[in-house]
């Protein structure tokens, strides 16, 4: 929501005050006047131009579910780098990505992926009736691209314990199981812990019931926790959300735990309606089976269903490209414009989840591409005498949730000769706050505690300071975005972020959660750092670990 100081905001920018910003909190700690800051002095007018009420817009249109979760490579993340593009064209920013017929530059940096896709017609069948659109699968190796099908009566084995199985004909049968899901409190590494656990039992589970003989095994719970369907979205691939790999590899779940080949039986995690609508099959009520005790459970153990169901299924694998989005704006200077900086962001999340809910990506990273967006539209504003001396370049990346690829990719295969970058300025996650980064702060890496800390950060505490914007320290997260791949080149980077809320990586991260009177702050933050850069004579330098963000006065 704008906030309702937003017109005074910009008529004191308009005035040459950069620093006004409307909350209430920092105004009371930094007392605000008409008169501009020494500090910057310098600093263009356009700057007003980066709104909390455009970012909102970038971000709603970017996190909607429309999108799909933006997973790499798919038509999702696809539509999100056609929006920067349309974007910048429409800004009249210079394509910087591949050649198009080696001649002229296109806004696109394509590179290539392999999706491992579920046929479209997977699911479970009462006749011509699909009981199942979602679900979580795990499959058999495939034997080309036509459904195949198992059929078979219901039989239910309670938990699918091995004791269960005891004296139960499953020859020829699809077995049922049931598996309760907790919500776990405590944090992100314990919920996927949790889900990686769930995993694990799904898998043996699998395994036991082709054992006894089940053509198949439908595994049913109440309601899929948000652990669950964070690890599967990670690990596995299931109606409307493939695998994404790389040379040979799959995203960073894959690379965890290794590419399994799949179960020898086909195997699905149903949920809600779904599931309820299999157990019914049995005379069941998926809540009920809910409050049973294994004992309870037990007494069912048994149960066949009157009619048969038929599991169809398939596994496809398709070539396909993942697209980066590049564009500049050059440098008014005649030498120093061959130099570039660079703002980057990464525009894809994680898909969709088991259960057919969205990962938006609104925080992750919906707010790092907004800025991007927001930046680049603050420098074309510029006019021609104001633009910088260097050049300034717009990355919008993919591939970074499967393992920074997109940046990883621009670094190998760069559009601008990479010794004529002087600098990365990176956004991923900028919109919400934790007690670690509250609302008036952002964390920021590397910080004056590395020895890759740089002019650039210091400058993020310097101008920080001016707009009632604390950094903390983020450098537990320096190898975990995509100015990495720039860093390992010998580049100046500065990366900004918040830190993981309980919504990382979850269905939850939407964006009406998104603070963005602070993401505001953020993007200014960012543009006045990297248009100081980029039109400064000196490029930034590394200054090495040290005892604080500024020099120790004597």
């Amino acid at each position: 929501m704008q906030d309702k100081k937003l017109p005074l905001l910009l008529s004191f920018f308009l005035m040459g005050w950069g620093a006004a910003f409307s909350s209430p909190v920092l105004a009371q700690a930094k007392p605000q006047t008409l008169a501009k800051p020494k500090a910057l002095e310098w600093a263009p007018k356009a700057v007003a131009s980066i709104t909390a009420k455009d970012l909102k817009k970038h971000l709603y249109y970017l996190a909607d579910d429309k999108m799909e979760g933006r997973l790499t490579g798919t038509p999702g993340q696809i539509r999100a780098a056609e929006y920067f593009a349309d974007h910048f064209r429409s800004l009249g920013l210079k394509p910087m990505g591949d050649l198009i017929r080696g001649k002229r530059h296109s806004f696109y940096q394509g590179y290539p992926v392999t999706l491992e896709k579920v046929h479209p017609k997977t699911g479970v069948y009462l006749g011509g009736k699909a009981l199942s659109r979602h679900g979580y699968w795990s499959l058999p190796k495939p034997k080309g691209k036509l459904l195949r099908k198992v059929q078979g009566k219901l039989v239910f084995v309670g938990k699918g314990m091995r004791s269960d199985f005891q004296g139960v004909d499953l020859d020829g049968k699809i077995a049922v199981l049931y598996m309760h899901q907790k919500q776990v409190k405590g944090g992100v590494m314990k919920a996927f812990s949790e889900g990686f656990r769930l995993l694990a039992s799904v898998r043996g589970r699998a395994k036991l019931s082709a054992q006894a003989g089940a053509r198949g095994a439908i595994i049913l719970t109440n309601k899929m926790s948000t652990a669950f369907l964070s690890a599967t979205n990670m690990m596995g691939f299931f109606p409307g959300k493939p695998k994404v790999s790389r040379r040979g590899w799959g995203g960073r779940g894959m690379r965890m735990f290794g590419n399994r080949g799949g179960s020898k039986i086909p195997v699905v995690v149903l949920g809600g309606k779904e599931a309820q609508g299999v157990a019914q099959l049995l005379g069941l009520k998926v809540d009920e089976l809910d409050s049973l005790d294994r004992e309870g459970l037990g007494s069912l153990v048994g149960e066949e269903s009157k009619k048969q169901v038929t599991i169809r299924y398939a596994r496809m694998k398709e070539e396909a490209k993942a697209l980066n989005v590049c564009a500049y704006l050059p440098g008014r200077d005649p030498k120093l414009k061959k130099e570039a900086l660079i703002f980057s962001c990464h525009m894809d999340h994680l898909g969709m989840a088991a259960d057919g809910s969205v990962f938006n990506g609104a925080d992750d990273n919906g707010s790092g591409s907004s800025t991007v967006l927001e930046i680049a539209e603050a420098f074309a504003r510029l006019p021609k005498e104001q633009r910088p001396r260097r050049s300034v370049i717009f990355l919008a990346v993919s591939g970074e949730e499967l393992g920074l690829w997109g940046s990883e990719w621009y670094s190998e295969h760069p559009t601008w000769p990479l010794k004529k970058i002087v600098a990365d300025i990176n956004m991923d996650m900028l919109g919400r706050s934790t007690d670690k980064v509250p609302s008036n702060a952002i964390a920021v890496t590397p910080t004056w505690r590395m020895g890759a800390y740089s002019t650039l950060g210091r400058m993020a505490a310097e101008f920080g300071e001016v707009l009632g914007l604390e950094m903390r320290n983020g450098d537990r997260f320096y190898r975990r975005s995509d100015h990495y791949n720039f860093a390992k080149k010998g580049i100046p980077v500065v990366f900004f972020c918040d830190d993981e809320h309980p919504d990382y990586h979850m269905p939850s991260d939407t964006p009406d959660k998104i603070e963005y009177d602070k993401l505001a702050r953020v993007a200014r933050l960012a543009f006045l750092i990297g248009y100081r850069t980029a039109d400064q004579i000196e490029p930034p330098r590394v200054l090495g670990s040290g005892d604080g963000w500024f020099p120790k006065k004597d």
